[in-house]
């Protein structure tokens, strides 16, 4: 859907209602996922992809605090 945040390499972009995904460079590192997601069917549902970390928050402007704190943490060595 689009960019929602941008702070150097790392963007937050809206993949759908109450979806975010967390990209470096445009690679996929997470998603956030917040109370407005309601999933279509178990094989629209994104909390099932394993090999992508999720992280569930009640809102939007909480969404944009764990995408802060995901890119202090990953550039801080935290992650990787």
């Amino acid at each position: 859907m689009g960019t929602v945040r941008r702070d150097g390499k790392w963007t937050l972009e809206k993949d759908q209602e109450g979806v975010y995904a967390i990209c470096e460079r445009g690679d996929l590192r997470a998603r956030i996922i917040t109370d407005d997601y309601e999933p279509q069917g178990l094989l629209d549902d994104v909390t099932t992809d394993m090999m992508t970390e999720t992280i569930e928050v009640r809102s939007f402007p909480e969404a944009e605090q764990e995408f802060q704190r995901y890119i202090e943490d990953a550039e801080s060595g935290g992650f990787w």
